[in-house]
């Protein structure tokens, strides 16, 4: 079980964006009242990030394997100028 603050902020760095998000909404949610705030000030996160990955908890929304954003995620790709 990690246990520390710096443990934590270990196995974080190794993460991808999508387990990230989930990750730090599971801490939020075991820390309780202002848990977002802590979570979000000891690991560099935004609010709403972590508010998405609790929403992305309770809908329990599964991706394709090999996915860390859904369809249509992401930056859009640059239009080339035709010439």
């Amino acid at each position: 079980m990690i246990d520390t603050l710096d443990e934590k902020k270990q196995v974080f760095d190794q993460l991808n964006e999508r387990q990230k998000r989930l990750f730090a909404a599971a801490e939020a949610n075991a820390l309780g009242w202002h848990g977002v705030l802590w979570v979000s000030q000891a690991f560099g996160l935004h609010p709403h990030t972590i508010r998405r990955g609790k929403r992305e908890l309770i809908q329990r929304e599964n991706l394709p394997p090999g996915r860390i954003r859904s369809q249509g995620g992401g930056r859009k790709k640059k239009a080339r100028n035709p010439s």
